[in-house]
């Protein structure tokens, strides 16, 4: 079976059952036929979901926290369960997920990755711009406070290469813009080492940690306009958006 799923109403995720875990080579190049195949829908990423070892992996091997939590409602209709706990690829705890159903193929989904651990480090660009870096294991961010460029792929690509970021599994260069008593607002630029995608994404859970952790603000406004609420503590970091099955195969 397959399933299109977004996130805070972008980020959409095909994610395909299998019944055991395959190679790196075998995700990867299956993975970039699930995104292909499932254009009209503007698919931006896809995984794999192992039910009996109850695993979630990318097709590039990274971490996607928006896909976590599509895999959570997915794991919740295969187990009739609302609470889910299973592993992820780019992570290596324990997700444990809520997952409320509140309308028609829509869900209210906190996933909560436990001993996550992030690595932030303030770093100087080349052109004097000041950025974090911020480290989540399986995937690193680029934190820019400011608008978001029109050269945002050459911009990425200098970033990447002049912090040797290239050998990451994933890399994004997230633009933020903050108004007083109003959420960050984000624009995240992602890209997957193995499958070698690049997107401006509508939606991104991991950038939502990621600028979280550099401004201390817990609500995230997504490029489609929807919030990410984040939380961050020595034991855990959660995610919470609502997340929609947009088809089933």
């Amino acid at each position: 079976m397959k399933y299109l799923v977004s996130a805070a109403g972008g980020n959409t995720t095909a994610i395909q059952l299998i019944e055991n875990s395959q190679t790196r080579e075998w995700y990867s190049s299956n993975g970039n036929e699930l995104v292909n195949k499932y254009d009209n829908f503007e698919v931006e990423q896809s995984g794999f979901l192992i039910p009996k070892d109850l695993h979630f992996e990318m097709a590039g091997g990274e971490f996607c926290g928006n896909a976590s939590r599509a895999a959570a409602v997915v794991f919740s209709l295969l187990k009739k369960e609302s609470i889910v706990d299973f592993t992820v690829s780019g992570f290596n705890g324990i997700v444990h997920s809520t997952v409320n159903k509140y309308s028609d193929n829509e869900y209210n989904v906190e996933s909560m990755f436990n001993g996550m651990n992030i690595l932030s480090k303030e770093v100087k660009l080349s052109n004097d711009t000041q950025a974090f870096l911020v480290d989540l294991g399986g995937i690193v961010h680029i934190v820019i406070e400011g608008e978001l460029p029109s050269n945002y792929k050459e911009v990425h690509n200098e970033v990447t290469s002049e912090l040797d970021l290239l050998r990451k599994s994933a890399v994004g260069v997230v633009w933020y813009t903050k108004i007083e008593n109003k959420p960050v607002k984000i624009h995240p630029i992602i890209w997957v080492n193995e499958v070698n995608t690049f997107y401006y994404e509508t939606s991104c859970g991991s950038a939502s940690i990621a600028v979280a952790a550099v401004t201390g603000i817990n609500e995230i406004e997504q490029v489609t306009g929807e919030l990410i609420l984040t939380e961050i503590s020595k034991e855990f970091v959660s995610l919470k958006s609502k997340i929609k099955v947009l088809y089933i195969e």
